[in-house]
């Protein structure tokens, strides 16, 4: 057995030394790689697996603590051991609360010390099943979509399925003996994982079950759709085979959000009445509809996005309501986001998505009217709002579009001057007085704008960072923070 080891810390002298450590030429210690910061240490474990993170407890930006209660929460079969420069007892208690195996000051810390850690882990690992190892997040996962607490999947980036079904046990089987069934059946739905790929079992009541699968590498619609039916089918009739039960499933359409996914299975769930059929159509907006709406969004164009909402309600067959239902809740989740980047208020929106009351009491015609309606009005309300800011002279304008087909580079008031064939003390004065800011702050302005999108496009903060003309990361974090009020974290999370 082999266990990987990923190091997170900002100061690249310490990584290097890890690095180049001999114990990474024995056979059971892989060295997997090293992050310069916890937002990187993230995006690699939702791409890579790994065994250990070996984390610095004092980062810029998320420090280790937080990191290690993300892993806790996200990846609860990875082992942590916590490295700090500093003998603070408040940072030992939360990181050991997080379930770090040790808590090491860099002073002590030896190549010595890291193999006898990293020994102890190994050999714990190797008295513990993977089912074991996942118990945490299949509880948390469980307590999500039944009880609605946290989420556990906030930090990650994997793209998520379902498969839903049932289990029908013979009467003359005891409660002790179907709940030793259901361990069995829930692990053996789990061993079905391929590479780069999560599957976490559980019962949501006495038969009936769900899976959530997790893909790190797979985008294609289409293949995760085949691979569900693969899954199923397979484990269906290892089922029967191996405990002489039978089981029924159907695999849920894909969802944009993890709240939709989430509102889809509990609709579901409530639905134990009705009988399991195979899911054969989608009941969400395809990708090409998407886009073609955010599209007409991006561009401001509320006729177009207006038209767009009626063809989509127009394309659901009449005898799909729970597509209807889905589609209504994409649609308005979708304007929500729009709105809060705009600052624009809507009080006419169903508070906290009551999809289900809000659909049922309306036909077909009058939800598309609505929707489309409210695109309409939000739309026109932000163009206007935006032409009205851009009332600008010609030099100004042109000044601007110059700095937003440059922000990428390093620009200066002087080189724009230059450009424009001004004197810069006068496009200094006039672009303050009519946009009320100076030029660095309206180009900061732009930057931000251009990096909030790059982040929402899953752009690393590293790619984003040399994409948007920063010349150094804790510059970036500090603008960011006042343009925003939010760390890129927080605003991701918020998106």
């Amino acid at each position: 057995m082999k266990i990987s080891v990923l190091a997170v810390d900002d100061e690249k002298v310490f990584l290097d030394f890890i690095s180049q450590m001999e114990l990474w030429k024995k056979e059971t210690f892989q060295f997997a790689g090293t992050a310069r910061s916890a937002e990187e240490a993230l995006r690699y474990l939702s791409r890579e697996k790994v065994d250990v993170v070996l984390l610095d407890v004092s980062m810029p930006g998320m420090d280790g603590v937080e990191l290690s209660a993300i892993i806790s929460q996200t990846y609860s079969e990875i082992e942590m051991i916590a490295l700090s420069g500093y003998d603070n007892y408040d940072y030992v208690r939360k990181i050991l609360k997080n379930g770090a195996h040790d808590y090491i000051l860099k002073s002590r810390f030896s190549e010595e010390l890291l193999e006898e850690l990293l020994e102890q882990i190994l050999e714990r690992k190797k008295n513990r099943s993977t089912w074991d190892t996942k118990k945490g997040l299949r509880d948390r996962v469980k307590k999500w979509l039944l009880e609605n607490r946290e989420n556990p999947f906030t930090q990650d980036n994997s793209r998520k399925a379902a498969v839903i079904g049932r289990i029908y046990f013979s009467d003359k089987d005891t409660e002790k003996e179907r709940e030793v069934l259901r361990e069995g059946i829930a692990r053996l739905f789990e061993e079905e994982a391929e590479a780069k790929q999560d599957i976490l079992a559980f019962f949501a009541d006495e038969v009936q079950f769900v899976l959530i699968y997790r893909f790190y590498e797979e985008h294609s619609e289409n293949s995760i759709l085949s691979k569900l039916e693969k899954n199923r089918l397979s484990a269906e009739k290892n089922i029967e085979r191996i405990f002489g039960v039978r089981a029924e499933s159907e695999k849920c359409p894909l969802f944009f959000s993890d709240a939709a996914l989430r509102s889809f299975l509990l609709h579901k769930l409530k639905s134990t009445n009705e009988k399991t059929t195979v899911q054969k159509d989608r009941l969400t907006m395809t990708l090409e509809q998407q886009n073609m709406l955010l599209s007409a969004v991006k561009r401001l164009n509320y006729e177009k996005a207006e038209q767009m909402v009626r063809t989509i309600y127009a394309q659901i067959p009449m005898e799909k309501e729970a597509m209807c239902m889905m589609i209504t809740r994409e649609l308005l989740e979708l304007l929500d986001r729009i709105c809060l980047e705009y600052e624009i208020k809507l009080d006419f929106i169903p508070k906290d998505f009551r999809l289900f009351s809000y659909t049922q009491r309306k036909s077909r015609e009058t939800l598309s009217d609505n929707i489309s309606g409210l695109y309409f009005n939000v739309l026109r309300e932000i163009k206007e709002k935006e032409q009205k800011k851009g009332q600008f002279s010609e030099m100004v304008s042109c000044a601007i579009l110059y700095m937003k087909e440059h922000c990428s580079e390093t620009i200066t008031l002087s080189q724009t001057a230059e450009r424009l064939n001004v004197n810069s003390s006068y496009l200094s004065r006039v672009f303050h007085g009519e946009t009320g800011m100076t030029f660095i702050e309206y180009l900061n302005r732009i930057r931000v704008e251009k990096a909030k999108e790059l982040l929402k496009d899953g752009k690393t903060l590293k790619e984003t960072v040399g994409a948007c003309g920063f010349q150094s990361y804790n510059y970036f974090l500090k603008i960011f923070k006042e343009y925003t009020g939010q760390t890129p974290k927080e605003y991701l999370l918020h998106e």
